[in-house]
């Protein structure tokens, strides 16, 4: 195997792990936030969670992607993966609630963005601290 495949490999790896962490997050929180039942639960901590820990976790992706990689795309591919995964689980479970199919693409396409940013975010991040 080249050290090109290998890096691909790894950055997919960290990607798609990201997403599955990101995709059981979003699962769980469109049970709590969706749910009409559960509607006793405050907004405002359920979205300042569904805010901060994605962002978080995708930071932490793009920072082992590097870590793995050094190099600073690798966050940003690793992130818009992760972030992509998550975002279709979330887009998805609006689908199951009754929504418009719209927020599947909406989900993925904001999910891939910001994770692109925030995980590119957490490979610079890495760069300084190892430089």
């Amino acid at each position: 195997m080249s050290e090109a495949s290998t890096r691909s490999g790894t950055v997919l790896t960290e990607g798609f792990r990201g997403g599955a962490i990101l995709g059981a997050f979003a699962a769980v929180f469109a049970v709590l936030g969706l749910t009409p039942s559960l509607s006793w639960i405050p907004e405002a901590p359920l979205l300042a969670i569904a805010g901060v820990v994605p962002a978080a976790i995708i930071l932490i992706v793009g920072y082992r992607s590097y870590t793995a990689t050094r190099d600073t795309v690798s966050g940003l591919i690793s992130g818009a993966t992760a972030g992509a995964l998550g975002g279709l689980v979330g887009g998805l479970a609006y689908v199951a609630y009754g929504k418009s199919p719209v927020n599947i693409v909406a989900g993925l396409l904001s999910g891939a963005i910001a994770g692109g940013l925030f995980g590119q975010i957490g490979a610079v991040a890495a760069h300084r601290r190892t430089t």
